[in-house]
């Protein structure tokens, strides 16, 4: 079912010079490059379409972590990681896989780019990429990734029909599949961060409608550069909580602080439109 042997051929195929673009390729799929995707996509674009997907990938988050427990396969062995790993143990199926087909295809279907062939076929590139570079690095056997990313694809069909084009929904759902995700793994940094960030969106995506439109490049540019410190000062918080505190307060914390920033990722257009920031001419 893993597709062990096929695996092996693959990793052995790939030159070992070329790790590092099979490192890069796969950031594509993981937490921190995604959150950072979609924030700008929605600081900069059509923000209710953009938080739409948000919403789904937090969602999503809370669902492949209890999904992966309760299966509990494990990776393949760590002889042949060819870089340092030191998240959760379970291989199947591929969280990365699952992350690239459920926020890459949620994109698709939010900005109504289904029906694009150019779009789809870069949709499916990105995800095909980021999945056979977790095989490359040996993180996940062939059959890990083509469930991970057929399960991610069925998840964002179910979630997309259930959440309607409503946002709060889909963060109201991301704060339900949260808490079980916390108990079953055990307060897993990755559910802390997904509950948290579900109930920050739950409360900022009342104002989704009220927010202003963007006026300029100008405005664009300091927009992602406050909103960029924002996440920048929210991870650093993060950690100096979790060192901190006990291991009883630090996962409540944790939850907090991501809430928060939820809320401040949201919510910066309001902040950033309060500001006289004239519009900047297309032409220059």
């Amino acid at each position: 079912m893993r597709l062990e042997e096929a695996s092996a051929a693959i990793r052995e195929a790939f030159p070992e010079a070329w790790v590092d673009l099979a490192v890069a390729i796969t950031e594509f799929g993981g937490a921190a490059v995604l959150m950072i995707v979609l924030a700008v996509l929605y600081w900069l674009t059509r923000r209710r379409e953009a938080a739409l997907v948000v919403s789904y990938a937090v969602a999503g988050v809370g669902f492949i972590l209890v999904l992966k427990t309760l299966i509990g396969l494990p990776r393949p062995p760590e002889d042949v990681y060819l870089i340092a790993y030191d998240g959760d143990p379970y291989g199947f199926p591929s969280g990365h896989a699952f992350a690239a087909s459920l926020v890459y295809g949620g994109l698709l279907l939010a900005f109504d780019r289904y029906r694009d062939p150019v779009a789809i076929a870069a949709t499916g590139v990105v995800i095909a990429l980021v999945s056979l570079s977790r095989v490359v690095l040996g993180l996940h056997y062939l059959g890990d990734v083509i469930v991970g990313a057929l399960v991610g694809l069925g998840f964002l069909l179910a979630v997309h029909a259930v959440v309607d084009g409503e946002p709060r929904r889909g963060f109201a759902l991301g704060a339900v599949l949260g808490v079980p995700a916390v108990l079953v793994t055990g307060g897993d940094p990755d559910a802390l961060v997904a509950l948290g960030g579900s109930l920050g969106g739950v409360l900022a995506s009342t104002r989704l409608g009220s927010l202003p439109d963007l006026r300029s490049r100008l405005e664009g540019g300091v927009l992602v550069a406050v909103g960029g410190t924002a996440i920048g000062a929210g991870v650093a918080l993060e950690s100096i909580v979790g060192s901190l505190l006990s291991n009883l307060l630090a996962p409540a914390a944790i939850v907090a602080v991501n809430a928060a920033l939820f809320v401040a990722i949201l919510l910066a257009p309001a902040a950033v439109g309060r500001l006289a920031i004239g519009p900047l001419d297309a032409s220059r």
